[in-house]
């Protein structure tokens, strides 16, 4: 059973509506551009049509779920997250941050096709079939891009950086460092002096050596830091005391705005986003959590936290 045929038994479709919705799948996209942090320009938000969001979960499940993800890939994963990602570097001493310039874009629909060959035995016609459901089309590269939007894109994402997120983690092994991956945001860290200055050159040369997907490093945000700093990775700060921590600045607001909620003096849309936080601190640090739910009273905190 090929993937269209797939496609029309799981969804009871007519084989032509099938083969439509996959040859139009890569034109599909509502487009807007949302402001970058700090100003630094726009960015393109390209989300699926609803019936190509349904199919790209679809294919989430049934294709992309049987490739390969690295172990250092701690973004997009049931049960990992940034916590995962800056606890295995707060021992260390050295700290470096690296962050991939226009990740999603830089990733190309021929990128996926080269990962497929070499991880999937999947027909050609197939993964060429995949490729057009998962990337869009856009008419200025005249290339298929992956899409910030799209709900399949953060799985490609972390599959298809495999081979990279081996090869460096391999190095990294010979030279007692360790390496952990957030999406774009890359971290090696180690307690050895002068050996991130050597990884930060062979992370740029392995860029140009991978045969997919082609990155670049944005150098602007490439960080040297060490116990002597503040050390910040992912929002969390890493403590000398080697744990992860929301930092004193966001501990101080949740404990404001919980004051403000018991005193019936927090607006609504802000209870909202102090929910968010306390469920994001109660995935960091339980501890602290559990000191919200002390300081402003239990029913208090109930009637916060289910609204």
């Amino acid at each position: 059973m090929n993937l269209i045929e797939h496609i029309q038994k799981d969804f009871s479709l007519s084989l032509h509506d099938a083969r439509v919705l996959i040859f139009t799948a890569s034109r599909r996209y509502k487009l807007h551009y949302i402001e970058k942090r700090h100003g630094r320009g726009k960015r393109l938000i390209a989300q699926p049509t609803a019936e190509i969001k349904l199919l790209q979960r679809w294919a989430i499940e049934s294709y992309l779920s049987k490739l390969p993800i690295h172990r250092a890939a701690t973004a997009y994963r049931p049960g990992r997250g940034i916590k995962d990602h800056a606890e295995v570097h707060a021992d260390n001493r050295y700290l470096l941050k690296l962050d991939f310039q226009d990740f999603f874009p830089s990733i190309l629909g021929r990128h996926f096709l080269m990962h497929l060959k070499s991880h999937a035995s999947i027909a050609d016609d197939d993964a060429k079939f995949l490729m057009r459901l998962l990337f869009r089309f856009d008419r200025d590269s005249q290339d298929y891009v992956l899409s910030i939007g799209a709900p399949s894109s953060p799985a490609v994402s972390n599959t298809i950086m495999y081979d990279f997120d081996n090869a460096l983690t391999d190095y990294c092994k010979t030279h007692d460092i360790i390496y952990s991956r957030y999406a774009d945001d890359l971290a090696l860290s180690t307690s050895k002096p002068k050996v991130l200055d050597d990884a930060f050159n062979f992370v740029k040369q392995l860029c140009k050596d991978v045969p997919y997907p082609r990155l670049q490093l944005n150098d602007t945000k490439t960080v040297f830091t060490s116990k002597k700093h503040r050390r910040q990775l992912t929002g969390l700060i890493l403590t000398n005391e080697g744990k992860p921590s929301l930092g004193r600045e966001k501990k101080r607001l949740i404990r404001s705005m919980a004051h403000r909620f018991s005193l019936s003096e927090l607006p609504d849309d802000q209870i909202l986003h102090l929910r968010g936080l306390l469920a994001f601190a109660y995935s960091i640090e339980p501890l602290f959590f559990s000191s919200i739910n002390r300081m402003i009273g239990g029913e208090a905190f109930q009637r916060l936290m289910k609204g």
